[in-house]
């Protein structure tokens, strides 16, 4: 197959996702999946930006196309809760490449550089809040899809409302149970 190819055609993604060659040219026609036309007129699209339009939809990537690893970042201002919940997710998935941080200024330059797919985020912090933060990472094309999870020691309904419109999936409370938030990692893949 040509998916160690930079450029698919829309037969071969059709092949990989196991789906009708017209869905991928309607996806295409649509604006959902970015393409390009060769010169003889036969569309083409990058394999970035084919995981993208998967990760956007919610849809499974197939093996052959993911070959980085998933990334999370740990965004908190308390550095031992940062490296206790990193080395949690460490343990539970080895493979996964996770980050901390420990102000939202740092996490944004991060979230830039990283490209993560998963953002475990508190709430409040100096300077640039989790609030800010989340919003950032929903706004700007190239980190809309990563998951984020919030977490705050002063949970409310507000706060918990204010979030998940900033486009949090969940918030959770701290001291945060270990076992819960692992899941909320794994589904958020």
């Amino acid at each position: 197959m040509a998916a160690k190819a930079t450029n698919l055609s829309t037969f071969a993604i059709a092949e990989l996702l196991h789906v009708d060659p017209g869905s991928v040219a309607n996806w295409i026609d649509q604006g959902l999946l970015k393409a390009h036309r060769t010169p003889g007129g036969h569309r083409r699209v990058q394999v970035d930006d084919l995981i993208k339009f998967l990760r956007e939809h919610k849809m499974p990537i197939p093996a052959e196309l993911d070959t980085t690893p998933v990334r999370v970042l740990v965004v908190d201002d308390e550095e031992a809760v940062a490296k206790l919940i990193a080395r949690a997710i460490r343990s539970q998935f080895s493979n996964f490449e996770v980050v901390e941080a420990n102000d939202g200024f740092r996490a944004g330059t991060m979230i830039a550089t990283v490209k993560p797919d998963v953002v475990i985020l508190d709430l409040r912090m100096p300077g640039m809040d989790g609030y800010e933060v989340c919003r950032m990472i929903k706004s700007q094309d190239s980190t809309r899809h990563a998951e984020v999870i919030a977490m705050t020691a002063f949970p409310s309904p507000e706060s918990e409302q204010r979030i998940l419109d900033c486009g949090a999936r969940v918030c959770l409370s701290k001291p945060l149970d270990l076992d819960t938030l692992l899941k909320e990692v794994e589904k958020s893949l």
